[in-house]
């Protein structure tokens, strides 16, 4: 199976909002991480066929997902970003009206329920009406919606909003099982969500897929670049201003600074070991200014 992007763009009068995108992508877990407004949800949501390219085309093994059409978007399981319910469903009521527009049979589809309100922590919470969930249980439903047909392509658009940090974790599991032999596409602006299990991490930036690399070659990139400094609170005022900053923590009446920085930025600065996140800041803070230059 192999999902591409042949040179999409995508306009909104005269802003463009995506600029040329060309990917190629196959079975597994792939990370889509970005700041607010990079372009992530607008990707997802022509790949998921709710949107359609100004100019390109997108291909589901080697045919134009336009021609497709149905056959396509049956093979999809998409979770948009603002999950909207109607005001008298409860949590099963939408669950088996979202089954009934996949076309599943009802037998299967009241199994696949039962096993999903399980694994998503809402059998408990069917019968209730889904406006009286929290954010988070209202996030689980439409995790659970997604999953529902067992989709051969999982598109996720900011999947874990809302969810506490054990449900965070749950769901890492929950996708890490699902995605043998299939296609997982995760978009976020939150690095832990993708850190553990993606294959491939793609970060966006100004409409462009600026990097693609696993996470392990992110944080090999920024060996020798990240660095543990000590400093009194009202330095750090004035600094923080002057450098990336990754984390600050109190520490023996001083802080303990992370920065993010190509050469030792102050003597008594020593070496520690990087993260993903420490990329991800380090690819959009510094890199590409340094690059227009």
């Amino acid at each position: 199976m192999e999902l591409q992007l042949d040179a999409v763009m995508k306009n909104y009068k005269s802003k463009q909002v995506l600029k040329g995108i060309t990917l190629t992508m196959g079975t597994g877990v792939y990370g889509l991480l970005g700041p607010n407004g990079a372009g992530k949800t607008t990707m997802i949501r022509m790949l998921a066929d709710v949107l359609r390219p100004t100019k390109g085309r997108i291909l589901y093994d080697g045919k134009d997902i336009r021609d497709l059409g149905d056959a396509y978007r049956a093979k999809i399981g998409y979770l948009p970003q603002d999950v909207s319910f109607y005001g008298d469903f409860t949590g099963r009521d939408y669950l088996e009206y979202s089954a009934a527009l996949k076309g599943m049979e009802k037998a299967r589809a009241k199994r696949r329920i039962e096993e999903l309100a399980r694994s998503v922590g809402l059998w408990e919470d069917l019968k209730r009406n889904c406006t009286a969930y929290s954010g988070g249980m209202q996030r689980r439903l439409g995790i659970a919606q997604a999953l529902l047909d067992d989709p051969e392509i999982l598109i996720l658009d900011e999947p874990t909003s809302g969810l506490d940090p054990h449900e965070r974790i749950k769901f890492r599991n929950i996708i890490s099982a699902y995605a043998k032999d299939r296609l997982v596409l995760l978009s976020t602006h939150i690095v832990s969500d993708v850190e553990q299990i993606a294959a491939q991490i793609m970060m966006m930036e100004h409409g462009h897929i600026r990097h693609i690399h696993t996470g392990g070659e992110y944080v090999h990139m920024m060996e020798g670049r990240v660095w543990l400094v000590e400093m009194p609170a009202d330095r750090l005022v004035d600094f923080q201003n002057q450098a990336v900053i990754s984390n600050v923590r109190a520490k023996d009446g001083c802080m303990e600074v992370r920065i993010i920085e190509e050469a030792k930025p102050f003597p008594d600065a020593v070496q520690a070991m990087p993260t993903l996140e420490d990329a991800y800041l380090y690819l959009f803070n510094y890199l590409p200014e340094k690059a227009r230059r």
